[in-house]
């Protein structure tokens, strides 16, 4: 009775009356969701409507059936069913029904409701199984749990000869479910196939494979020719798809490495440490950063453990290490064809093909939406899957291509030539030393030629491009792109552009590596200090935020070592002593430096008013950045902010005010630990008795606006505190 009301219901879903029809397939969806599998009995009566070969159909019906697949926003998607008989039958119907005479693209309401219905399977489609077998281990757990007496299972525990059969069936339904999958992909390959497909549903049948690639089942030869083709194809859209597709492939041919186990321990000659330890510790300076002992040969690239994950030995050890097996445990490199998969051979001879390349790159290069492409992750996963798993094949082919792609200032050439570099490093992980080595001879001078012909459009994505290619990498791995990045970034050489965006480039790459090298930001740090008085906002802007990420991991936590990294309280004091000429006397600090070239010898005071801007520019980007909140050197800076006057009743544009206004309000939010607390009391009862300008701030405070006199300042630098106290705004 069930299965004919929903037949019932089904029928006046696609009558003529519009009115009839919404109401019947409002019925029709609650009686679905009310009654299970009632769906596979009605999704075939509904596919009947959109049958090519039928002439009788109606545009109504053809509506209404596509109605039926859609459901409602609640209710159940025909379209969408989690069962292989169900999709096995609906996609390639929906991808026919293109050939029907009851379709018309001119129809607006027709085409809406095919990409809702797209839209639809696509977001909420989820993976169907294949393979269902149960591992050997866990049916040995249930054996245990069923004759253990405790609980008493209602049914007896299965006999061998019932398991097996369990097994039998098991296999049966696995091999079933790989049949029917591989018919859905075929069956889409031959919609694919026909000249006579209108491009909706070609884009909708591409969709659908799209959604059939899986980690657990390779994709079948066919369709990887299908995708492979279409890197090159006319549609902006199919490409797209194909980009994704490719890189998915890509994934499910992977080699596995070997893994072996690694005590860290016996890596560093130390036994292991008792309780929690965070920070640099004696057992993790092993695979931080040093010059002196990088892997620059083949024997010391073979005898370097190399530790891909950033996190791995900060806090603790994984409590079994698995690190790769040495190359000659490893799976060959460079296959020759013959040794290739047939899937490989498809791939292989695709970007084995000269002519082939040269429509790729030229399909890459090409703007898509101007001023608002950026850099694709899809691309990057294209190129990191090429060169990881077919090594170094592909390169000869493609170098030409990079170099001139590099040698042109245009941002999508720029763009394209950023993802295939941070492609080439990523996909490098596993090649031979010599490989490498040779890969960065190419590499290096590709770098510098892009930095130098960096613009506003194309920073962002080489900035993009270096951090992509560091993330969850071993430093010491990359040592030729460090060093190759420290190489003077603020010379001047294009000018205040072009040095910033030199050290945007290389903070990304820093900026991924975290506590793993604290030599390179000890260089850093000492390169720039000379720096710090830049004439020029944009690169003192950038120096401030380098700033940020040099200091980031100096932290002071319960349980956390002193870092190796640099340290801001050695910072600051060095910062405190240049800017002496503004903290002796009383005098007001007015901005008279202009932002232009450097003439002649300046004064101390011009000097200190350059340095405190930059001072100004880290400490507003550490606001936000940071682990941690400000030490007590930065505190000794607050009554120098107060000092940058007007700061109040003055709408001129002055960027020393904007910015000492802007990091008052930003450490007046900040956490104070105790200790911290007289010192800010102290630092303010200073700007209270020798600047009128703090007078005037102190006003505003509402947790001090008690104690603005002398013998309340004195009262709480006394007292004892013992929690921490917010600041509100200044």
């Amino acid at each position: 009775m069930h299965f004919v009301l929903c037949a019932s219901m089904m029928l006046t879903s696609v009558m003529k009356e519009a009115q009839v029809r919404s109401r019947a397939q409002s019925v029709l969806f609650t009686a679905l969701g009310t009654y299970n599998f009632c769906c596979r009995d009605v999704i075939p009566r509904v596919l009947e409507f959109l049958e090519p070969d039928r002439s009788d159909i109606t545009q109504q019906q053809f509506k209404g059936a596509l109605y039926c697949l859609l459901g409602n926003h609640s209710g159940v998607c025909l379209a969408n069913l989690h069962d292989w008989d169900c999709i096995t039958l609906t996609w390639p119907a929906i991808v026919r029904s293109g050939l029907s005479s009851a379709m018309s693209l001119e129809k607006p309401s027709i085409v809406r409701l095919f990409d809702d219905l797209a839209d639809k399977v696509h977001r909420q489609y989820e993976t169907i199984g294949i393979d269902f077998a149960i591992p050997s281990e866990c049916r040995a757990v249930a054996v245990q749990l069923q004759t253990s007496g405790v609980p008493l299972p209602p049914e007896p525990v299965p006999s061998d000869q019932e398991e097996a059969e369990g097994l039998r069936k098991q296999e049966e339904k696995n091999l079933d479910s790989e049949q029917k999958y591989d018919k859905l992909v075929g069956e889409l390959l031959d919609r694919l196939n026909d000249r006579n497909m209108p491009w909706k549903f070609e884009h909708i049948a591409i969709g659908f494979m799209s959604l059939l690639l899986r980690d657990d089942h390779p994709l079948p030869s066919p369709a990887v020719l299908f995708f492979v083709k279409s890197l090159n194809h006319d549609s902006l859209l199919v490409r797209k798809v194909a980009i994704s597709a490719v890189a998915g492939i890509m994934k499910q041919l992977k080699r596995p490495h070997k893994k072996v186990p690694v005590s860290p321990n016996k890596l560093c000659g130390m036994k292991e440490l008792a309780g929690l330890i965070a920070g640099d510790r004696p057992d993790n300076q092993w695979l931080q950063y040093n010059s002196s002992s990088l892997p620059r040969t083949q024997q010391d690239w073979e005898g370097c453990t190399f530790v891909e994950k950033t996190h791995w030995g900060y806090y603790s050890w994984p409590q079994k290490l698995m690190m790769y097996a040495p190359s000659e445990e490893q799976p060959k490199q460079g296959l020759t064809r013959e040794e290739m998969t047939e899937r490989e051979q498809i791939i292989y001879d695709h970007f084995s093909d000269p002519g082939f390349i040269n429509q790729l790159i030229e399909f890459l290069s090409l703007e898509d939406r101007k001023g608002k492409d950026k850099f694709s992750p899809r691309r990057f996963c294209l190129f990191k899957g090429l060169f990881r798993n077919f090594n170094d094949a592909f390169l000869p082919l493609l170098k030409p291509h990079m170099e001139r792609l590099v040698a042109d200032t245009h941002e999508s050439k720029q763009r394209c030539v950023a993802e295939i570099t941070s492609g080439l490093i990523r996909g490098s992980k596993h090649w031979s030393y010599g490989k490498v080595e040779s890969l960065w001879e190419l590499l290096c001078p590709l770098i510098r030629t892009a930095l130098n012909n960096i613009t506003v459009e194309t920073y962002a994505d080489w900035g993009t491009c270096i951090a992509t290619a560091c993330e969850s990498r071993d430093p010491r791995k990359l040592h030729w792109l460090f060093e190759m990045l420290m190489e003077s970034p603020v010379n001047g050489e294009g000018g205040s552009f072009v040095d910033a965006c030199r050290l945007y480039v290389l903070q990304g790459g820093l900026a991924q590596q975290e506590w793993r090298v604290p030599e390179l930001l000890h260089r850093l740090l000492q390169y720039l200090e000379p720096k710090l008085t830049q004439v020029y906002k944009n690169v003192r802007e950038r120096i401030g935020s380098v700033l940020t990420y040099i200091f980031m991991i100096d932290v002071n936590l319960p349980y956390t070592q002193p870092t190796a990294s640099p340290r801001i309280k050695e910072f600051t004091e060095r910062v405190l002593l240049r800017l002496k000429p503004l903290t002796e006397g009383d005098e007001e600090i007015q901005n008279h430096v202009v932002e232009e070239n450097d003439v002649g010898e300046q004064d101390e005071r011009t000097q200190a008013i350059k340095l405190l801007k930059t001072v100004l520019k880290w400490l507003m980007a550490s606001a936000g950045r940071s682990f941690s909140t400000a030490v007590p050197e930065q505190l000794q800076l607050l009554p120098l902010l107060f000092k940058i006057a007007p700061v109040e009743n003055d709408d001129s544009y002055d960027e020393l005010k904007r910015d000492a206004k802007t990091c008052l309000s930003l450490m007046s939010q900040g956490l104070l630990y105790t200790e911290q607390i007289p010192l800010v009391l102290l630092a303010l009862k200073e700007v209270h008795t020798h600047t009128k300008t703090g007078q005037t701030h102190l006003q505003p405070l509402s947790p001090f606006t008690a104690i603005s006199k002398e013998k309340h300042f004195q009262k709480h630098v006394k007292s004892p505190i013992v929690k921490p106290l917010v600041l509100t705004t200044l």
